[in-house]
């Protein structure tokens, strides 16, 4: 068994970068991205600037990580039902997207990505990606059992999936199994049927 060696420098200190992430949290979800610093974010975390930026280069860095950081943590129900994946998929991203730091820091995360198209591509490949490898699975299951039929773009129904998450959250003010079941007809039985 051969010994992992650690490169030089001093180790990574989870327990602050935790402390960070949770910090910008609260920040977000009281005062919104506009008002956000990171100032604030040290003062409230008990760190420094200087290790927050030595962490996180940037305000918008810090902003997605802490808001998108655990899209990697997303699993993919195999339940032999492509409406109860797709359920458990939307209830996942729900947990996240519904949370007040989500609703108060992505609009204004957004517009800054608007302005920074190589960190928009660094968001999407680290953060979006995810769920649409997710989806992707789901949908592809579903298909081999002729359960979907349509020829379905995973990045549009992404989109959509997070668009209505955080409309029906900020507008209708959502929550729980109410969102869920209403994003899922949205995806799975349209929002208009036609005959």
């Amino acid at each position: 068994m051969t010994e992992t060696k650690r490169g030089p420098g001093r180790p990574p200190d989870l327990a602050k970068r935790r402390a960070v992430i949770e910090a910008t949290l609260q920040v977000l979800a009281e005062v919104g991205y506009g008002s956000f610093t990171i100032d604030e974010v040290a003062r409230r975390s008990g760190s420094t600037r200087p290790f927050v930026y030595r962490v996180w280069d940037s305000k918008v860095a810090l902003v997605a990580d802490a808001l998108f950081g655990t899209a990697s943590d997303l699993t993919v129900a195999d339940t032999g039902s492509t409406r109860d994946d797709l359920r458990d998929h939307i209830a996942q991203l729900v947990t996240t997207m519904s949370r007040p730091a989500y609703l108060n820091g992505v609009p204004g995360l957004t517009v800054d990505m608007l302005h920074d198209p190589d960190g928009w591509r660094e968001i999407r490949a680290r953060y979006i990606l995810p769920a649409e490898v997710a989806l992707s699975t789901i949908i592809d299951r579903g298909r081999a059992r002729g359960e979907v039929f349509s020829a379905a773009d995973v990045r549009i129904i992404t989109l959509v999936i997070s668009g209505t998450i955080t409309s029906l959250a900020q507008g209708l003010r959502l929550s729980g199994d109410a969102l869920i079941d209403a994003v899922l007809a949205a995806v799975v039985g349209g929002v208009v049927e036609l005959a």
